[in-house]
């Protein structure tokens, strides 16, 4: 979602779709380089600890 995020800065006529909220904090997991699932986090101070905390969860499963 971090990358969304920053596309939308390019791009911010994306942000303005009704009913959407754009935030960091969700990591892609995945086997074999294929996305097979997601860990989002929400409720730190900032999207940017949302994303650290939800990239922590994705290397976690690594181990």
């Amino acid at each position: 979602t971090s990358e969304l995020v920053k596309r939308l800065e390019q791009a911010p006529n994306l942000k303005d779709i009704p009913g959407t909220l754009f935030l960091g904090g969700g990591a892609p997991v995945t086997a074999k380089n294929a996305p097979i699932a997601g860990i989002g986090v929400a409720g730190a101070p900032s999207g940017d600890l949302d994303q650290k905390f939800a990239q922590a969860g994705v290397d976690a499963l690594a181990k």
